[in-house]
């Protein structure tokens, strides 16, 4: 777990291709590429499973910090509508689940924000 005013290394997207190459290639275990390169196996492990799955590219290599907005786009005002409604009632069971919240206060929140 990362304790407060901790910096956190940065490794670039080469760098992480490199050791996912050797990796794949065989010219080295985890623990073997991880000492050598002095880091953890599980982080070249993560890198790994990225890879494999498409996930480990160029353009997502430095996110650090940045907010993705997910854009959605609506073909009608009824869409729209409706995808709120549903997101509504989606953190309305949010809010129940948490512990001491009562329905009513739920309830009232939902009421409040749909108008």
């Amino acid at each position: 777990m990362a304790s407060k005013g901790q910096q956190f290394k940065y490794y670039d997207f080469d760098f992480k291709v490199k050791l996912v190459t050797l990796y794949l290639e065989g010219k080295g275990g985890l623990r073997t590429l991880a000492r050598e390169y002095g880091l953890d196996h599980t982080q070249i492990r993560s890198w790994v499973k990225k890879y494999k799955a498409g996930e480990l590219t160029e353009d997502k290599a430095d996110m650090r910090g940045k907010i993705q907005f997910r854009k959605t786009i609506f073909s009608s005002m009824e869409e729209e509508l409706e995808y709120l409604r549903l997101e509504n009632e989606y953190l309305k069971k949010k809010l129940l689940a948490k512990e001491g919240m009562d329905a009513s206060i739920a309830s009232l929140w939902s009421s409040k924000n749909l108008k």
